[in-house]
């Protein structure tokens, strides 16, 4: 079962929403076509220009430059995924907690109690996100816009956000979450 710092006594969780894997695709073709690509195409023009055998000590120098532009690559390609890695939805049998990971060393959380969530919208639109059906989810609570909760490129934002209004409703009207507290745990047993 999954566990998290600052869950409360009784307190069980029903989902996790993460964001669609087409997200972590984006970064590793953005690094392939930024960074790799350059660099393939440089090596393999300038060791044409100029053979190894010939000219060996500038075909190290070029190559440790290389190679330190691709680990440079990959140093700010791994904190993007961390970055969108780390921004997850909560949903418990008490609340909705938002995690967003701001920058590297930055997260915010924030916590809502579900009795108070009043609407949900999900949206997608663009060419990708209609065919691969992700989008945009957006929580309204009773406190108004300052504490709308936002996670972006989600799986199905409509139906999770169904899923959300669901449970808040079931929530204000004391019914009882024992079949989805069941499901959570066959599965996570699976």
């Amino acid at each position: 079962m999954f566990r998290f710092p600052g869950q409360r006594e009784g307190e069980e969780v029903l989902t996790l929403i993460y964001k669609h894997p087409i997200v972590y695709v984006k970064i590793v073709i953005a690094f392939l076509v930024v960074v790799m690509l350059p660099v393939f195409l440089l090596l393999f023009f300038w060791f044409l220009a100029y053979p190894l055998a010939d000219f060996f000590h500038r075909g190290v120098v070029v190559g440790i430059i290389s190679s330190m532009v691709i680990l440079y690559g990959l140093l700010f390609t791994c904190i993007r995924w961390i970055n969108e890695e780390f921004d997850i939805f909560i949903l418990t049998t008490d609340r909705l907690i938002d995690v967003t990971q701001i920058t590297f060393l930055k997260r915010s959380v924030t916590s809502t109690p579900l009795g108070q969530i009043q609407d949900t919208t999900g949206v997608i639109s663009g060419f990708l996100p209609t065919i691969l059906h992700y989008g945009d989810l957006t929580v309204q609570t009773a406190a108004g816009d300052a504490s709308d909760f936002f996670i972006d490129h989600i799986p199905d934002p409509e139906g999770v956000g169904r899923k959300i209004l669901d449970w808040a409703h079931r929530k204000r009207n004391d019914e009882s979450f024992e079949e989805e507290i069941r499901q959570c745990r066959l599965d996570a047993a699976s």
